[in-house]
Formats: structure tokens, C-alpha cells, sequence
């Protein structure tokens, strides 16, 4: 499949740019699950016969549990509400709706690993050679598309999509744009957190207030708003890390009764995290 996708100023670079109108539905975290995924198309499609609708992930739609794990007493609790990995058609399926929808999502670590990030072992010793081959002829296809998948989208509204917590940021726009996803394949996983600004936005987990506002003001012009990640899993759906930074958990490893999205008005300003209220902004996948 080829084309543009529909969404102007996101993929293609590190920093993407949402529109400035409409409203903003957040997910994290699929990691392969298809039934959330085509939850939050359902959820998207309602708002979108009303207003104007973007859809984004803030990375991992990909990687999910090994069929044996679906055998009679073997799905472990700590992995939430059991289902079955489809990360090659979930792929297929994002690829579709991003030339047809305002669809989009970020980098992810998980993603990274397709196009010069480590060796992510989770399931499987190397998560990514197990994908490639199931996307068989796909392959080289979907891993050029993941290759122009932004490292962060940026709205005017004041929020900031990343995948990991922004521990780290770069000096500028323009340091950003500098950074390339290859030569990562040789690091540590555990060296990525402190390697660089790229490494911090795909693999930290928690962060200062401080540090939030740091990559707010470079990518955002002002020292307030909300960086929105996931990466972390939090049980109860979401946490209120700081004034300015909130870790959302959409499905992976939750059970569906925790599971959580946001909506936001990319015409309104969020200032910090106490602008985003249960029931209003911060809502569950299955009510």
C-alpha cells in the first residue's frame, strides 16, 4: 500500500504536529491486541461523524503473548485480561487506516526494534524476528512505514504525546529532527534510558516534573501543559505522575475494567494534569 497518509505534519519526522481543532482520542500499549485496537477505531468512528477526530497511540501496538499461553491454566494473571497476539494484522490494519483516518501513532520501543533499536526480549528472545516473519512478504513494507513514525506529536492544546516519560529532552526542534532511529542495535536495553533524548522517550519509566516542563518548553514554546505516555503499566489505568505528566495504561497487562483512554478538545488548553478529570478527559475503554 502506498500514499500519504491523511494526516498532515506527523509522520515523516521526530516531532509531529496535530491540528489545532477537533477532538483527540489517546491510547496506549496494545501490544498485539486487536479487539482494544478495533475498540478505539469503534470510539474514533463516533467521534468522528460529529467533529473532526485524530486517533493516536503513543507507541507498543505490537508484541504480544505466545500461543501457549493460551492453553488451559496458562495465561498468568499479571498479563490482565487474556487475548491473543495479532500484532501482523494489527500492523496491516494501521497501515489501511492511516491513508483513510486521522490515525497515527508514535514511536514505541517495541517499534524500534524493526528499524535499529536493541533486541527487545519480552515474549520471545528477539520480539521483532518473530513479527518479521510473520509478515512475511509485508515485512520490509510495514518496517519502512514504522520507519516515519514520529517520536513525539505535539498539539497546541498543551499536550505532548511521547511513549516513554520525558526524562531527558533535547536542546531544540531542530536536535530533535537531527536524531536518526539506526545504531541502537548494539546497546543495552538498560544504557538506552541514559543514552540520549531518543533512548529516554521510547524506554524511561517515571520522570520529574521538572524534566516534563523541560521538553514541554522546548517542543511547546511554554513552560506548562501535560506530556501523556505510556510504556509503564498501571493497574488502575492511569496515574498522575506529576503536575505535568500522566502515564495512561490502555490495555496491555490490565484487566478490561481498568482499561483507559483520554479525550481531549484540541481546541481547549490543558495546562496540567488537574485539567484532565475521570469521566470528562479520562475515560474507560469498556464502560
Amino acid at each position: 500500500m502506498t500514499g500519504t497518509p491523511r494526516l498532515d505534519g506527523v509522520f515523516g519526522r521526530m516531532v509531529g504536529r496535530l491540528p489545532s481543532e477537533g477532538i483527540l482520542l489517546i491510547a496506549t500499549d496494545l501490544q498485539g491486541n486487536l479487539v482494544d485496537f478495533e475498540r478505539m477505531i469503534e470510539l474514533y468512528h463516533v467521534e468522528a461523524r460529529q467533529q473532526p477526530t485524530v486517533l493516536a497511540f503513543c507507541g507498543d501496538l505490537i508484541h504480544g503473548p505466545p500461543p501457549e499461553l493460551q492453553a488451559p491454566g496458562a495465561w498468568p494473571w499479571h498479563l490482565g485480561t487474556r487475548y491473543e497476539d495479532a500484532s501482523a494484522e494489527l500492523l496491516l490494519r494501521f497501515e489501511e487506516l492511516i491513508y483513510a483516518e486521522q490515525v497515527l501513532s508514535v514511536m514505541g520501543n517495541h517499534e524500534h526494534a524493526h528499524v535499529g533499536g536493541p533486541v527487545v526480549p519480552k515474549f520471545y528472545p528477539d520480539e521483532a524476528a518473530v513479527l518479521d516473519a510473520s509478515l512475511g512478504p509485508d515485512r520490509d513494507r510495514i518496517c519502512g512505514l514504522i520507519r516515519t513514525l514520529p517520536l513525539m506529536v505535539v498539539a497546541e492544546c498543551g499536550v505532548v504525546l511521547t511513549h516513554g516519560a520525558p526524562r531527558h529532552t533535547a536542546p531544540s526542534i531542530e536536535a530533535f529532527e537531527a536524531l536518526s532511529w539506526g545504531g541502537y542495535e548494539q546497546v543495552p536495553i538498560l544504557q538506552m534510558v541514559d543514552r540520549d533524548p531518543l533512548g529516554a522517550l521510547l524506554w524511561a519509566r517515571g520522570c520529574d516534573d521538572a524534566s516534563a516542563l523541560d521538553l514541554l518548553e522546548v517542543v511547546t514554546g511554554r513552560r506548562s501543559g501535560v506530556v501523556v505516555h505510556g510504556h509503564d503499566i498501571v493497574r488502575t489505568g492511569y496515574d498522575r505522575e506529576g503536575e505535568h505528566h500522566i502515564v495512561v495504561s490502555t490495555s496491555f497487562a490490565l484487566l478490561d475494567r481498568h482499561k483507559t483512554y483520554v479525550r481531549l478538545d484540541l481546541s481547549a488548553r490543558y495546562e496540567s494534569t488537574r485539567d484532565l478529570q475521570e469521566g470528562q478527559e479520562i475515560l474507560p475503554l469498556y464502560p
